[in-house]
Formats: structure tokens, C-alpha cells, sequence
């Protein structure tokens, strides 16, 4: 009975860490559900192969990568130190470990293939019991969900056919990362309910999930998602840290150090990125500076960072060195936080002291050594920063490309060969983005109020301070760099977008949309998908139009839908009329976005029909879309 006790105890507790409630759990599985669904096995980008060999190389005891199990040794993203090529984001592979194992247990006693249809089919009936409880309708949902589920499998393990070659490697990527992009549908529902209430969390989920094309980039083993789940992970244990009543508020608040850290060991640039906006809101607004709370906070940062200094140990021999500060192999460079990276020659000077003799005490180096690997990053960090605001002074016209509209970008097509264009801008990939807009006057308003109280505008929280630091530091710092070929989303600014999504709910005509028409804006969105999307269809039919055309039509309906949004939020925020029109341009946005990333997933790159779903395979075959 005891145990029972505990056990109950225990798989509450998690539930309360991990998705804040019941509701948190069904956005969880039935993102993973959409994710697995529109999940292709194969190599949608080439830095991929680095990734994938790095994590062949770990699983078989070596850090180094020495053999080229997939792609190339010298692929996009590979670094060259000592005579050896080593990966990046070892923390990914690392952490990915776990599912390799799963999958080679489980091609060790089934067809793999008829696993992975399996594993899906339960995803779907969890998320579909799930709901009948939440929702009260338990019976309806078990018996009908029940019923669907069995006809999928059925349907799915009919059309299946055997891989002919399984790369375990790559799925144990695109699950790990499928499973973190779960949990930014989630962690947008629990900041929209703590300030705003379940429903306005449910819609924002939504959106997130839908309205952005998070479901693109779940599967692509690139730290995009990562970087958006940890960005709001850290806004909602910075949230929570703010309220005194909550019972786990210092634990929130270290959290988000332990949580910057294991970003770093991702991604160091982008981890730097997050946790100078981080510093920026967590140590003025903090409930206690005090010499106790930063040494505890200081400790859990250090051990949170024991992952990356170990591997960078093992790299270089030195903590402090991340592998994207050594010479890459490849020319198509990320960005990079350090200077022009440490050389490839394997060792350093060999001095044990300074010129003419001198002997410098071990303590001074490493505090020297630590101070310098503080302040190249940062100076590195400021200067891409200068850049960016630069860029939009002195090429708007490429930002524009960037940002609002794509079309045909001279420089882009130069470096694609001039193949057609198959880029959209960033509100072409989510329309739902026109709505900040509205941040303009709401903004302005609320700063004059804030700087005479000398407070948070009213209904602020330190999270929405943080995440709009971040929003302006991250894109200021890849700005410069844009726009670029194969970006399909503009990938390296994706982290934002679910953020944008979240600040746009804070927003008081959203927020007041939403209290009365949240129905309209669900509805609005269903059948835009599911009759939109048949018009959509029989257009790019009807036109025969390759990729990149299909792209700009894609487009052209989101800049509509956009124009629609934007002018209504502005019109709003004037007035309290039009909320009924605005839930309908809200959901028809979202709509925009879903059928361009289930046309993308499904049809624009099959990646040679490597569909997990057998069932999603046999409907790409059905569309004869170039």
C-alpha cells in the first residue's frame, strides 16, 4: 500500500515538473503524434551527417569521428583538431543515446518498420484516452479511439514494406529532438495558463504547434527546437522563481541555470545568446541576491556545466575549448562566438611559464584562462550584435528578403545554381507572426506607463522581459548572415517564432479575442485546413508548378492572410470591435502555416519516400506534385 502511495506520489510529482497538468500531457503526446506522423528517416540537411557520425562514433567508444558511416567525414559542421575530425553538439548525441539503444532492442526482436507503426498507433490511442478524460468523456474517446487506432495500424502494416537499411543513428536523432519540440506546445500552454488562464494556453498551443513550422524542423537533428523549448523552459521557471508563494520557486530559478548550461553543451553561441538576455532579467529582478542564494546558484551552474568541459577535455585537453572553436573542416561555417578558432596542430606552446623565465603561479593562469574565454565570446558576441543592427541600416533590403518577403533573392540563387527559389520568409512560414504588430502601440503605451512608475508595465512578468531580449539579441545576431540558400524557414531564426507566439498572446486584443471567441479561433483553423487545403491542392494541380513556384504560392496566400491579421491587430488595439474578425484571421494564419508543412512534409520533400508511416507514403505517391 505504501509503495502504491509513493508510486502515485511520484507520477504526480512528474507530471507537475514535466507538463504542469493533465492538459500539458495531451499537448505532449499529441505533438509527438503529429511529429512521428509527418517523420521522414532520411537526411533532409547535409550537417546532419556530421551529427550522425559523431553520435556512430560515441556509441562505439570514440569521440572522434573515424569513420564515415553516413555522408562524408568532411561534411558541414565537422572540426579538425590533432589530426582528427570530431563532431558538434555532442550533448544532442550523447542524450540521444538512449533511443539508439531502444531502437536496436527493438530491431532485435521485431521488424522495426512495424515497431515504429506501432509505437505511433499508441502515441494516438494515449493522446485520444487522454482527452476523454480530461474533456469528461472517457467512454466516447476509449471506444472510438479504440476502433481508429486498430484501423490504422491495420491500414499502415498492410502498406509496409521492410528498410532496406536502417539508420539507427539518424532515428535516434530525429526522436530525441522530436521529443524535445514536444514540449515547446506544452511550455507554451503552462505560460499562457499562469497568466492568462487554461484556455488562452491551449489556443497558444495550438498555434505553436501549428502556426509555426515547429513540425518541419521536430525531426531535423539541428538545435533549432532546442534552443525554442529551452528558451521557454527558462521563461516559465523564471516566472515561477518570481512568485514568493510558489513552493518551488528558487528551484525554478536554478533550473533555468542547470537548463542554459546543458544548451551550451548543445550549442555554445546560441547558449551564450539566451543566458546574457537571462542575466539581463534574473539578477535585477531576482527576490534575493544574496551572497547564499548565488554561491547555491553558482554551484548547480558549475555541475550543470561538468557535461561540457568533459567533452571538451576529451577534445582538446582543454574545459574551456568548445569544438566550434576549433578549425572546421567544411567552409560552410555556423556561427561562431570565438575568434578565428584555435588552430588544428593538436598541442599548445608547452611553456610552464611566462617569457624570460618567469613563472606564473597554475591559480593565475586558470583565472587568466577563464577571464579570456569570458570575454572573447562576449566581445565576439557584441560585435555580431553592432553587425546586426548595421545590416538593417545599411542593407534593409536584405532583411526584407529575410523577414517579410522572399521571392527571388539574386545572391541565394547565385549559391543555389540558380535552381528555383524553395525559401519562405519568416512570416511567410507563419502568417500568425503579422500579429506583433500590435507590440507597436501596446509597446509604446506600456513603456511611457513603465518608465514613470519605474516598474514592469501591468500584466508583464520577467519571462516576457526575457523573452523579448532574446527575440532581439538572436535575430540581431544572424541578421547580417541572411537571408541564405536551404533555409526552406529561415531555420536560424525559428527559435523565435514560438516566442513571438507567446508575446503575441500577451497582448490585450488577443487576450480579449480569445476570452470570448477561443471556439471561433479553433474552428476558424479546422476548416481552413481541411477545406483550404483541398483548394490549395487543386490550384498547384491545376498550375503543375514545381517546388519553388509551389513555395511562392504558399507565399502569396500567407501575406494575404498576414495583411488581414496585422491590420486587425492595430485596429484593435484602438478599439474594442472586430474581435470576432480577428479570431477568424488568427485561425485562419494557423491554417496557413498547417498546410504548408503538411504539403512540405509530405510531398516537397519525401527524401525519396522515406516516410516512417507507410500510410504517408502511399498518400505522396497519390499526389503527383513536382
Amino acid at each position: 500500500m505504501i509503495d502504491d502511495e509513493r508510486i502515485v506520489r511520484g507520477r504526480e510529482l512528474g507530471v507537475r515538473l514535466l507538463f504542469g497538468d493533465r492538459v500539458g500531457v495531451v499537448i505532449f503526446l499529441a505533438s509527438l503524434t503529429l511529429f512521428v506522423a509527418l517523420w521522414r528517416t532520411a537526411f533532409l540537411i547535409n550537417d546532419s551527417y556530421t551529427i550522425a557520425n559523431g553520435l556512430y562514433a560515441v556509441a562505439n567508444g570514440d569521440i572522434s569521428m573515424t569513420v564515415a558511416e553516413y555522408g562524408a567525414l568532411h561534411s558541414p559542421g565537422a572540426n579538425l583538431y590533432g589530426g582528427e575530425v570530431f563532431s558538434r553538439n555532442y550533448g544532442v548525441i550523447v542524450l540521444s543515446l538512449p533511443f539508439l539503444y531502444a531502437l536496436r532492442a527493438l530491431a532485435a526482436v521485431a521488424d522495426l518498420r512495424i515497431a515504429l507503426i506501432g509505437g505511433w498507433c499508441l502515441l494516438l490511442f494515449a493522446t485520444l484516452l487522454l482527452t476523454g478524460r480530461v474533456l469528461d468523456r472517457r467512454r466516447a474517446f476509449t471506444v472510438g479511439g479504440g476502433v481508429l487506432v486498430v484501423v490504422l495500424f491495420g491500414g499502415n502494416v498492410a502498406l509496409a514494406t521492410p528498410l532496406s537499411q536502417v539508420p539507427f543513428d539518424l532515428l535516434a536523432l530525429q526522436l530525441f529532438h522530436m521529443t524535445v519540440a514536444a514540449f515547446a506546445g506544452t511550455l507554451a500552454y503552462r505560460l499562457l495558463a499562469t497568466t492568462d488562464g487554461r484556455r488562452v494556453g491551449v489556443v497558444a498551443a495550438v498555434v505553436v504547434v501549428g502556426g509555426t513550422p515547429l513540425a518541419f524542423w521536430a525531426s531535423v537533428p539541428k538545435r533549432h527546437v532546442i534552443t525554442a523549448a529551452v528558451a521557454l523552459a527558462v521563461a516559465l521557471g523564471l516566472t515561477y522563481s518570481r512568485r514568493e508563494n510558489h513552493e518551488w520557486a528558487f528551484e525554478a530559478r536554478a533550473l533555468c541555470y542547470v537548463l542554459i548550461a546543458l544548451l551550451a553543451w548543445i550549442h555554445a553561441p546560441e547558449a551564450l545568446v539566451l543566458f546574457t538576455a537571462f542575466l539581463a532579467v534574473d539578477v535585477p529582478t531576482a527576490p534575493s541576491n544574496g551572497l547564499k542564494t548565488v554561491g547555491a546558484l553558482g554551484a548547480v551552474f558549475l555541475v550543470a556545466l561538468l557535461p561540457l568541459f568533459v567533452t571538451n577535455a576529451l577534445i582538446s585537453g582543454d574545459p574551456l575549448t568548445v569544438p566550434r572553436m576549433l578549425r572546421s573542416v567544411s567552409p560552410d561555417a555556423d556561427i561562431s562566438l570565438t575568434g578565428s578558432g584555435g588552430g588544428g596542430s593538436g598541442g599548445g606552446s608547452g611553456s610552464s611559464g611566462g617569457s624570460g623565465g618567469v613563472r606564473i603561479p597554475g591559480f593565475l593562469l586558470v583565472g587568466i584562462a577563464l577571464l579570456q574565454s569570458a570575454v572573447e565570446p562576449l566581445q565576439r558576441l557584441l560585435d555580431l550584435l553592432l553587425g546586426g543592427v548595421e545590416a538593417l541600416i545599411a542593407k534593409p533590403g536584405e532583411a526584407y528578403r529575410a523577414l517579410l518577403r522572399s521571392g527571388y533573392v539574386e545572391s541565394v540563387a547565385r549559391r543555389s545554381e540558380d535552381t528555383a527559389a524553395a525559401n519562405l520568409s519568416l512570416l511567410e512560414s507563419a502568417p500568425v507572426l503579422a500579429a506583433v504588430v500590435g507590440l507597436v502601440p501596446a509597446g509604446l503605451a506600456a513603456g511611457r506607463r513603465s518608465v514613470q512608475r519605474r516598474a514592469l508595465p501591468d500584466g508583464f512578468t520577467t519571462g516576457d522581459v526575457f523573452l523579448s531580449l532574446f527575440v532581439v539579441a538572436l535575430s540581431l545576431v544572424y541578421i547580417a548572415s541572411l537571408p541564405l540558400h536551404a533555409q526552406v524557414t529561415v531555420r536560424y531564426l525559428f527559435p523565435i517564432t514560438p516566442l513571438l507566439v507567446v508575446l503575441v498572446f500577451r497582448l490585450a486584443p488577443v487576450r480579449r479575442t480569445l476570452a470570448t471567441h477561443w471556439r471561433t479561433v479553433l474552428w476558424s483553423c479546422a476548416a481552413a485546413v481541411l477545406i483550404g487545403g483541398q483548394f490549395v491542392l487543386v490550384a498547384l494541380l491545376a498550375l503543375d508548378v514545381g517546388r519553388g513556384e509551389a513555395f511562392q504560392l504558399h507565399a502569396l496566400l500567407a501575406l494575404g492572410v498576414a495583411t488581414l491579421l496585422g491590420g486587425w491587430t492595430l485596429v484593435a488595439s484602438l478599439t474594442d470591435r472586430l474581435d470576432r474578425l480577428g479570431a477568424v484571421c488568427l485561425g485562419v494564419a494557423v491554417a496557413a502555416t498547417t498546410v504548408f508543412v503538411g504539403f512540405a512534409a509530405v510531398e516537397y520533400f519525401p527524401l525519396g519516400q522515406s516516410h516512417a508511416l507507410p500510410m504517408m507514403r502511399a498518400l505522396a505517391d497519390l499526389l503527383p506534385i513536382q
